[in-house]
C-alpha cells in the first residue's frame, strides 16, 4: 500500500466511527493516534478529504456546529458553520478493501505506518478474518525471509556493506514475524476464532 492509502484508510476509519470536521480529525489524530501524527499533517488531512469526497467515499454537508475559533481564539467555542465529512456506502466498501488488503500482503522496503494504521480499526473485521488476513501476511513475510537468505548465499563473497544491509533487513523481518507470531496466538484465544490453521 502507497503513502495516500494508508492515509486514506486512517481518515475513513475515523469517519466510520462518526461524522467530523476537519479540524475535529486533526485533534483526534494528535491525541489518541499520535504515532502517525506526524505522517499525516494538517494540509495532507484536508487534500486527502477533498480527494475522498471527489471520489465518490465521503459526502460533505456545511452545517453550524459547536466549534473552536481559529488561532489564538481556540478556546472560544461556539455555533460556526464547517464542512462535516460523512462517510458514504462506497467509503466503507473502500475502507474495508483497504483494510483487509494491508493486514494480509507484505511490500518488502516499505515502513509499517500502514500495518500500524490498520491496527486501530482491527476492531471492524470478525477476530477469525483477521487472524485469517494475518495469516496470510505471516506467509508473505517468512516468503520474504527465505528469499533474501537465500539471494545471499549466490554471493561468494560478500563485502562487509552487503553483510550490513542484509542483516540489517533479517533483523528487521524477525521482529515483525515475532510481532506476527505473538498477534496471532492472542488473536487465537478470542472465543470468537473459529478454527483457523495458524503457524507453529
Amino acid at each position: 500500500m502507497g503513502l495516500a492509502m494508508y492515509k486514506q484508510l486512517m481518515l475513513l476509519g475515523l469517519l466510520l466511527e462518526r461524522p467530523m470536521y476537519g479540524q475535529q480529525i486533526r485533534e483526534v489524530i494528535e491525541n489518541h493516534h499520535d504515532l502517525l501524527a506526524d505522517l499525516i499533517k494538517k494540509p495532507t488531512i484536508y487534500y486527502q478529504l477533498e480527494r475522498l469526497a471527489h471520489d465518490g467515499y465521503l459526502e460533505i454537508r456545511r452545517e453550524t456546529v459547536e466549534a473552536p475559533g481559529p488561532g489564538a481564539a481556540h478556546e472560544d467555542v461556539a455555533l460556526r458553520e464547517r464542512d462535516v465529512y460523512y462517510i458514504t456506502e462506497a467509503g466503507r466498501r473502500y475502507f474495508h478493501s483497504l483494510l483487509r488488503r494491508t493486514l494480509s500482503n507484505y511490500t518488502p522496503g516499505l515502513n509499517n505506518a500502514d500495518v500500524d494504521a490498520c491496527l486501530f480499526f482491527l476492531h471492524h473485521l470478525a477476530p477469525s478474518e483477521a487472524l485469517e488476513l494475518l495469516t496470510e501476511r505471516y506467509a508473505r513475510m517468512t516468503a520474504a525471509r527465505q528469499a533474501s537468505v537465500a539471494q545471499m548465499q549466490t554471493l561468494s563473497h560478500p563485502d562487509d556493506a552487503h553483510l550490513f544491509v542484509q542483516d540489517h533487513k533479517l533483523t528487521l523481518l524477525d521482529a515483525e514475524i515475532s510481532w506476527l507470531e505473538r498477534t496471532i496466538a492472542y488473536l487465537r484465544t478470542s472465543p470468537q476464532v473459529a478454527s483457523t490453521s495458524v503457524p507453529s
